[in-house]
C-alpha cells in the first residue's frame, strides 16, 4: 500500500495491489472515486458495499437493477445488468455509489444475480478445505459487528455470467476484460467497500482457471 499522492486526477488516498485469492477493505467518502483495475485480465472481483453509518444497511443488487428512476413517461422495466450512471442501492434503497467509467469494450459484464463462492460449494464439488468470497468478505466485516449471515449478495465485477433461456439455466464463461481494464464508482454515501479477489480456479471458468492480482485505488476528485 502506498502513501497518498497527488495526481492529475486528484489525490490518491488508498492505493493497493490486491493479491490473488485475498480480500481488502476500502473506505470511500462521498464524492471520492473507487477504481478497480484488472491488471492481467479475466479476473473477477466480488464487491460488497456497506453504509458506514450503519453497516447493516448494505448493497442490494436486485434493488440496484430494478429500482432505478427512468425518465418521466418511461415505463418501469426491471433490468438484468448495471451500467455507467446507475446507482447502487442498499437493502432499504439508500443510494450508496454511482457507477462511473468502465473501460472494457463490452460494458456491463458484471454479475448481479449470482451468490458468492463459499466453503460449502468447494466441498460439494470435491475441494474440501477451500474458502471462498463469502468467507473473505465475512472476515473483513466481522470487526463491524456483522455475522456471515449478514453479508449481502455481491456485485461480481468482470464476471461473464448470463442466462440461457433455451436451456433454462445460467452460464459462466471466461471474462471479457483485457489487461488494464477498469471500472470506477463514485461514492454517494460514506461507504465501506469489502472486496474479495475471487479465488475460483476450479469448477467453472470464472477467472479462466487462473487467478491474478487487481489494483484498488480511491481518489479524491
Amino acid at each position: 500500500m502506498s502513501t497518498p499522492t497527488d495526481t492529475a486526477s486528484g489525490k490518491i488516498v488508498f492505493d493497493h495491489i490486491l493479491p490473488e485469492k485475498t480480500g481488502c477493505l476500502a473506505f470511500v467518502a462521498p464524492g471520492e472515486i473507487l477504481r478497480i483495475t484488472d491488471i492481467h485480465g479475466r479476473q473477477v472481483v466480488d464487491m460488497a458495499v456497506f453504509n458506514r453509518a450503519n453497516p447493516r444497511d448494505k448493497l442490494s443488487t436486485s434493488y440496484s437493477r430494478t429500482r432505478y428512476k427512468p425518465a418521466p413517461g418511461q415505463k418501469f422495466v426491471p433490468r438484468d445488468k448495471l451500467l455507467t450512471g446507475d446507482i447502487l442501492l442498499s437493502t432499504i434503497c439508500t443510494p450508496l455509489m454511482r457507477i462511473g467509467e468502465e473501460s472494457a469494450e463490452r460494458k456491463g459484464i458484471h454479475d448481479v444475480h449470482h451468490r458468492m463462492c463459499n466453503r460449502e460449494l468447494y466441498e460439494y464439488y470435491g475441494y474440501p478445505g477451500r474458502t471462498g468470497c463469502h468467507e473473505a468478505i465475512a472476515d473483513l466485516m466481522a470487526p463491524f459487528g456483522l455475522l456471515p449471515e449478514d453479508i449481502p449478495d455481491t456485485l461480481d465485477l468482470f464476471m461473464n455470467y448470463h442466462h440461457d433461456c433455451a436451456k433454462g439455466h445460467w452460464v459462466i464463461e471466461e471474462g471479457v476484460t483485457n489487461p488494464g481494464d477498469y471500472i470506477e464508482f463514485e461514492a454517494v454515501a460514506d461507504c465501506i467497500v469489502a472486496l474479495s479477489n475471487c479465488p475460483m480456479d476450479v469448477i467453472a471458468p470464472v477467472n479462466g482457471f487462473k487467478c491474478s492480482p487487481v489494483h484498488v485505488q480511491v481518489r479524491k476528485p
